[in-house]
């Protein structure tokens, strides 16, 4: 059987960005960006292709860490991934990684607005960069 994996995702109400982690190592590979009405078809086959231990979704709050409607949302579906996928689901603090993605692209000579398909996979590797880096 295949190792263990995390899977991260980066919610949003358009698009749904998905990094997974490399085992073995605190490595993150973007993997793919969903578009919203394809979601739950797109993640049953990650689930199938991978051995994923834990979703890591990323939760998207106002800059005063409030929740706001898509905060909610994130909320939400996090939870619907749990019981679909009876799966251990953890929220990560992300409210900057969307705009991290659009300066490292910026810095590397590429207009976020050609990348829209990327940034959200991309957004989702760093958010799970982040969860692997706060493990022991």
């Amino acid at each position: 059987m295949n190792e263990q994996r995390i899977l991260a995702i980066d919610y949003g109400e358009k698009r749904i960005g998905l990094a997974i982690s490399i085992p073995g190592f605190k490595m993150v590979e973007p993997l793919k960006t969903l578009e919203s009405n394809k979601l739950w078809e797109g993640l049953e086959e990650v689930f199938q292709q991978y051995d994923i231990k834990t979703v890591v979704v990323g939760l998207p709050l106002r800059t005063d860490g409030k929740d706001d409607k898509v905060t909610t949302k994130a909320r939400e579906f996090a939870r619907a991934i749990q019981l679909k996928f009876n799966i251990n689901v953890e929220l990560w603090d992300e409210r900057y990684s969307t705009v991290e993605v659009e300066k490292i692209l910026k810095d590397l000579g590429k207009h976020p607005s050609k990348e829209k398909g990327n940034i959200d996979k991309y957004a989702a590797t760093l958010i799970l960069e982040e969860y692997l880096a706060s493990l022991p």
